[in-house]
């Protein structure tokens, strides 16, 4: 079963941006894939406990520029996990998608929406060089 780019959005209410776009079917991947910037990197470390994601999704990034938002959502299966970092400023956290299950990378404006497969992740954001290296504000 395959998920549509407005299935995808309309889950989230979001608005789609590209009515030509919308019922584009959104390819389920393990490698590695980046929206904007947010890189989805597999992971074959031992994941730590996360909790489940909520049906409304988890905030991954808050654009603090833009107010759009990078959100984390179950597309189908039960037991996705999403564990927040605390400890690294440029890794955001760890995913944990069960065989049985695909969750959906959305960004509520120009990015779209990633379906990503079965298999541990971290998701890691952009970073820059100012004063110190830190992350990209979005």
């Amino acid at each position: 079963m395959t998920t549509t780019y407005r299935e995808a959005l309309d889950r989230a209410g979001v608005t789609i941006p590209d009515d030509a776009l919308a019922d584009l079917e959104i390819p389920v991947l393990t490698t590695m894939q980046r929206q904007g910037d947010v890189l989805i990197v597999p992971s074959h470390d031992t994941p730590p406990a996360g909790g489940e994601i909520p049906p409304e999704g988890v905030a991954v990034v808050r654009g603090e520029a833009t107010g759009n938002t990078h959100l984390l959502m179950v597309d189908r299966g039960s037991g996705v996990t999403w564990h927040p970092s605390a400890r690294d400023p440029l890794v955001l956290g760890t995913l944990t998608v069960p065989d049985d299950a695909v969750a959906h990378l959305l960004h509520t404006d120009e990015h779209g929406v990633n379906a990503i497969g079965p298999g541990c992740y971290v998701l890691r954001g952009k970073r820059e060089q100012a004063e110190e290296v830190r992350r990209v504000a979005d």
